[in-house]
C-alpha cells in the first residue's frame, strides 16, 4: 500500500477507445495502492465495457448519467438528490481520464460540457491527467493536435500514447501509455498537490494603474500571467491562496479567494488588510514606480501640449518585512537587456533592501520573455546570492520551479 494514495479519491473518466478494458487492471493497481476509486463511464464506451466489471473492480458504483433515471428537477433543487458532477468533481484528489479519446479532449478544450464526465471535469478543481489512445492518423490530425496544445497550456496533464500495432491494424503512435507509467504519474501528481497543504500564501499579480484624469492612466506592460500562474500552481499544491491583482490578460481558473485593485494605493491596503495570517507573499505585481500629483478632476482636453509631474509611489516590497517580520517574501526584478551577472545583482540587491528570502530576475528585453508572453527565463536569487537559472520555459513550469525552491527553503530540503 502506498502511503501517497492511501485514502485519496481518485476519479477515473473511462471513454469509448478500444484501450477501454486496460483502464480494469488499472484500478485494481490503484486499489491496491490504498486509493479510493470513482468511475464514470461515457455512453459509448458502455458499447464494448461491461459496467459491472467495472464496479466490481472499484467497489463503488459507476456512473454514466447526468441526471439520474426517475429523480425530477425539483428533488435536485431541494437538494434531495446529489448533483452527480459536482459530488464527484468535489471529492476528486486527481481526475483521470483514461483511455481518452478525440472526442473527449474536443469538448474539454472548446468548453463543451453535455454529458457527466465533461461536465465533472468542468466542475472538478483536482488535477485532470489525461491518457488519449485512439487511431495514429487521429492521434496526427492537426486538430487533435491543436487541441492538446490548448489543454496544455491550461495545465491540463498528459501521458502521451505509445508506437505500437493497433486494434484498427495500423502502426503507429496510439497505444495506451504504459500502466506503470500512468501509476507513478498520479502518484507523483498527488504527493506534489499537497506539498504545500497548511500553508497561506498572499499572491500580487498584474499592472498598478495611476490616474492622469477620470479616463486616462500611466501604466505599465505587465500581463499578470506570471502571478495568477503561481497562485493557480499553489492552489493546486494545496495551499490556501489570496490573490491580489491588478490589470492582467488572463483569468484564474480556480476558485479562491480574488481580489481586484488599480492603483498603488489600493495594492498596499489589501495587502495591509490580508497579510497577518498568512505563511508566504509572492509579490510579481508590477508596480507603478510613479503617481500623477497634478491628477485632474476632470477630462483633460487634448488640443494642447501637457505636462505631468510625477511623484514616486511607495516602494511596497520593501514594507512587506515591516507589516509582518516572519513571512517568507520572494519578490520580482525585470531588467531590460541585462547580462547574467547585471540581473542577479540588481535582483541581490533589492533582495537585501526589502530583507526578502528570494528574488527573481528575468530579462524583458529579450524575445519570448516577459511581458504578455506564455513563456519566460529566470534567475532565482537567495540570500547567500546563489542563483538558480531556470531556462526558457513555460510561466506554469517556471511558476512550479519558483514553488519547489520556496518548499526547499521552508523545509531546509
Amino acid at each position: 500500500m502506498s502511503k501517497i494514495l492511501k485514502d485519496k479519491n481518485i476519479v477515473i473518466g473511462v471513454t469509448a477507445s478500444i484501450a477501454c478494458y486496460k483502464t480494469l487492471e488499472l484500478i485494481k493497481k490503484l486499489r491496491n495502492l490504498g486509493a479510493n476509486v470513482h468511475v464514470i463511464i461515457s455512453k459509448n464506451a458502455t458499447r464494448l465495457v461491461d459496467i459491472k466489471d467495472f464496479e466490481i473492480a472499484s467497489n463503488n458504483k459507476v456512473h454514466t448519467e447526468l441526471f439520474e433515471p426517475n429523480i425530477s428537477y425539483l428533488d435536485y433543487i431541494k437538494k434531495d438528490s446529489k448533483i452527480e458532477h459536482i459530488s464527484l468533481a468535489d471529492i476528486a484528489d486527481l481526475f483521470l481520464i483514461c483511455p481518452a479519446t478525440a472526442n473527449i479532449m474536443g469538448k474539454i478544450a472548446n468548453g463543451i460540457a453535455d454529458d457527466l464526465l465533461s461536465t465533472s471535469v468542468m466542475a472538478t478543481n483536482a488535477s485532470v491527467l489525461i491518457c488519449p489512445a485512439m487511431n495514429v492518423k487521429m492521434w496526427k490530425n492537426p486538430i487533435m493536435q491543436e487541441n492538446i496544445k490548448k489543454l496544455k497550456k491550461l495545465s491540463y496533464r498528459f501521458i502521451e500514447p505509445e508506437y505500437g500495432m493497433l486494434a484498427c491494424g495500423y502502426e503507429g503512435i496510439g497505444r495506451l501509455a504504459n500502466l506503470d507509467k500512468i501509476t507513478d504519474n498520479i502518484q507523483a501528481i498527488i504527493e506534489k498537490r499537497s506539498d504545500l497543504k497548511g500553508k497561506k500564501i498572499l499572491v500580487t499579480a498584474g499592472a498598478t494603474s495611476e490616474e492622469i484624469d477620470p479616463v486616462r492612466v500611466i501604466t505599465n506592460k505587465s500581463s499578470g500571467k506570471m502571478g495568477v500562474y503561481l497562485a493557480e500552481e499553489a492552489f493546486l499544491r494545496g495551499a490556501e491562496v489570496t490573490l491580489i491583482r491588478g490589470a492582467n490578460s488572463v483569468e484564474p481558473q480556480y476558485h479562491f479567494k480574488d481580489i481586484k485593485i488599480s492603483s498603488v494605493k489600493e495594492l498596499f491596503q489589501e495587502i495591509r488588510e490580508n497579510i497577518s495570517d498568512k505563511d508566504i507573499m509572492i509579490h510579481a505585481a508590477a508596480v507603478s514606480d510613479f503617481t500623477i500629483s497634478n491628477k485632474s478632476k476632470s477630462k483633460i482636453k487634448s488640443t494642447k501640449s501637457l505636462n505631468l509631474e510625477l511623484t514616486p509611489t511607495t516602494k511596497i516590497f520593501e514594507k512587506i518585512k515591516q507589516l509582518k517580520k516572519d513571512i517568507f517574501l520572494l519578490g520580482f526584478k525585470a531588467e531590460y537587456r541585462a547580462t547574467k551577472k547585471e540581473l542577479i545583482n540588481r535582483a541581490y540587491q533589492i533582495l537585501k533592501l526589502a530583507n526578502a528570502d528570494l528574488v527573481v530576475a528575468n530579462d524583458v528585453g529579450k524575445q519570448g520573455r516577459g511581458f504578455d508572453t506564455e513563456t519566460n527565463e529566470v534567475f532565482i536569487v537567495n540570500k547567500d546570492k546563489k542563483a538558480v537559472h531556470v531556462g526558457l520555459a513555460g510561466k506554469r513550469v517556471i511558476g512550479n520551479r519558483i514553488l519547489d525552491e520556496i518548499k526547499r527553503l521552508l523545509l531546509g530540503e
